[in-house]
């Protein structure tokens, strides 16, 4: 059997493999992370007056126009901090600390 032919077979309807999972994971409406709330927005801009136009390839198409532009706002809540993340809060807890004690004595490598 080929790869393309096993690819395309039909699953079962209660199939649970992998590509089924997926393709049900992908098919959920998935809420837009971007605006997070009410207060939240997006910067726009829209075309408030066509200054130009020309004919191009048999329809009028606006060259020049005036925009009217609204800035993006964050509310407070999800405003993200100052302060980088905290990446890790104990790395290896190994008990007492040992003083470092230096080697006064010379030594030679034996080899």
């Amino acid at each position: 059997m080929t790869p393309f032919s096993y690819s395309n077979q039909q699953h079962a309807e209660n199939c649970d493999c992998s590509v089924c999972w997926s393709k049900a994971e992908m098919a959920k409406p998935d809420p837009c992370p971007s605006i997070p709330c009410d207060q939240c927005r997006h910067a726009s801009a829209r075309p408030v007056r066509t200054l130009k136009m020309r004919l191009v390839a048999g329809a009028w198409t606006p060259l020049l126009s005036q925009w009217e532009i609204t800035p993006a706002f964050t509310c407070e809540k999800h405003t993200p901090s100052d302060r980088p993340p905290k990446y890790w809060s104990v790395v290896e807890n190994i008990g007492k600390p040992v003083p470092f004690v230096p080697l006064h004595e010379p030594f030679q490598l034996v080899g």
